[in-house]
């Protein structure tokens, strides 16, 4: 008798719930205030799960975070170019509170389990 080898599937062969993927991107999110990067595995996780989780409430999360960083990142760059003329500064520390409240709205609807009421908004 022969016993092959390889991985055992968990028990019950359950994936991860939606509502962790979507508290996972949006504490990456809060966690690239400290890192600097950690935003950009968060991005990555949006676009691979975005379909996947589209027909849950959590769907509109990753669009929410996708959108969240590009802005974002547009919004940084136009204040890192407009500090040499000295406005930088006060746009960057604006984008930063933007993306901030953003990220923290995410995750507080990720917890409660609510879905983002309009992901395609500025704010």
């Amino acid at each position: 008798m022969s016993v092959q080898g390889g991985p055992t599937p968990p028990s019950g062969g359950q994936s991860t719930p939606p509502q962790t993927w979507a508290i996972i991107v949006w504490a990456l999110y809060l966690g690239s205030a400290v890192t600097g990067i950690s935003g950009i595995a968060g991005l990555i996780i949006a676009y691979l799960k975005r379909d996947e989780l589209a027909n849950t409430p959590y769907g509109s999360h990753m669009t929410y975070a996708i959108r969240t960083f590009w802005i974002g990142l547009v919004g940084f760059l136009i204040g890192f170019v407009l500090v040499f003329v000295l406005i930088g500064i006060l746009v960057l520390i604006a984008v930063s509170i933007w993306v901030l409240y953003r990220s923290v709205r995410g995750l507080v609807c990720a917890l409660d389990g609510r879905p983002i009421t309009d992901p395609l908004t500025y704010l």
